[in-house]
């Protein structure tokens, strides 16, 4: 098994994120697709950056993945939109599924929460895994259905699924 470590981020690697945002691998199944550009990146990163919680995650000292972890509320309800951004142009299907894991053990933390993820109809490999690390479709007739789907901007082209903690 290779060595995987994780850590939390800083404001070191804000140009670094923006670099893998704008990685293909990253923007082909992403609702933005577009380059982003500097600015908008940098009103983000500290206005919204800190409402978000990312952990870098690392194989044999090389940064793989940045796990996200949206926390936002409906209602009396709070709420998680989680994902991942590739760190490499090309990645493999187990350092992937290896990356969800440690992505759900953080989710597992937390108490009373829906987590939520989207999913593109192209995204073959992740289409096929959602189920097996305990997430359900989210389905229209769900209270968080339209909340979550507005809320998250959500196309037609996209699945949502999730599960509580």
């Amino acid at each position: 098994m290779k060595n995987f470590k994780v850590q939390t981020i800083d404001d070191k690697i804000i140009n670094k994120y923006l670099y893998y945002k704008n990685l293909l691998v990253n923007r082909k199944y992403s609702s933005h697709k577009k380059l982003i550009k500097k600015i908008d990146h940098y009103q983000w990163w500290f206005q919204k950056q800190k409402k978000r919680k990312s952990l870098l995650i690392f194989k044999e000292k090389k940064l793989i993945y940045i796990s996200t972890a949206d926390h936002f509320k409906f209602k009396n309800y709070n709420l998680v939109h989680s994902g991942l951004i590739s760190c490499l142009p090309e990645t493999n299907l187990f350092d992937l599924l290896k990356a969800i894991k440690i992505q759900n053990e953080y989710l597992d933390k937390l108490n009373n929460k829906y987590c939520f993820i989207t999913v593109d109809l192209n995204n073959k490999v992740l289409m096929r895994h959602w189920k097996y690390f305990g997430y359900l479709l989210l389905e229209r007739k769900n209270i968080f259905y339209n909340y979550v789907k507005k809320f998250l901007k959500v196309g037609k082209n996209y699945k949502i699924f999730y599960r509580k903690v």
